[in-house]
């Protein structure tokens, strides 16, 4: 099972945990199956939630550009963008005017010129992305080769989204499939839930493609089930659904 973190198992706030009930239903399923987790996030920002649910082997980070050992932090497998791409992207995303992070500067610093990118990373953030401009900077980024663009929730308040930039070939499905074959799993045995644009990649990897009820219409439109939303505990109803019954 690949559960999303941010609007999924946990609100999208950098120091939210998972709910009661979630972590209960998470501890219950792990005697059964094995769960871990695809999120943008990089590691050490996802693992107050990790730790919560007490999980552990590899999980899919920084939107599936990393595979992480869930307990050791070591890093088991990376595709990063390259100089030049990463270059291009801040270059094009720095006239609308939000802050640009990659995900080395742990998001302290941003970037405010191509420049400021001098080394290969796992991801580029574009923090509180107003929802009017949100297109535009898509359709900009997208025209970067080797880039993959996805909106996301944000932790900031109001009509926002944060957008997030890997490789190409580091979408969280590339990521989730990429941990199947570490784990031997083939897609048919693996439920994948999320809420988000990013998390359509992760649901195209799965058999058993699960929305939340807090999710976007196109999210919603490709999944074979939609649980309740997050405030509903909406993983504990797809673990209670398809893991306990």
């Amino acid at each position: 099972m690949l559960l999303d973190l941010d609007g999924t198992t946990v609100a999208s706030k950098g120091d939210a945990l998972p709910s009661l009930r979630n972590i209960k239903a998470v501890a219950e399923a792990r005697q059964h199956i094995t769960i871990s987790v695809a999120t943008g996030r990089p590691y050490d920002l996802a693992l107050p939630a990790i730790r919560a649910l007490s999980l552990s082997g590899p999980g899919v980070f920084n939107g599936g550009a990393e595979i992480v050992d869930m307990v050791t932090g070591t890093i088991l497998s990376s595709q990063l963008l390259e100089v030049p791409a990463l270059q291009d992207i801040i270059r094009l995303a720095l006239p609308f005017g939000y802050d640009i992070f990659t995900d080395d500067s742990q998001y302290a610093q941003p970037a405010l010129h191509p420049e400021d990118a001098d080394k290969p990373t796992a991801k580029i953030l574009i923090e509180a992305v107003a929802i009017r401009d949100a297109l535009g900077m898509l359709e900009q980024l997208r025209g970067v080769p080797t880039a993959s663009p996805h909106t996301t929730s944000s932790w900031s308040d109001g009509d926002v989204v944060d957008i997030h930039v890997t490789h190409e070939l580091a979408t969280k499905r590339h990521g989730a499939e990429q941990l199947m074959a570490m784990l031997g799993f083939n897609r048919e045995q693996v439920i994948a839930v999320g809420d988000g644009h990013n998390d359509i990649p992760l649901l195209e990897a799965a058999g058993l493609k699960v929305a939340m009820g807090n999710a976007p219409d196109e999210v919603k439109a490709l999944a074979d089930y939609v649980a309740p939303s997050l405030a509903d505990d909406g993983v504990a109803d797809v673990i209670e659904r398809y893991v306990l019954r």
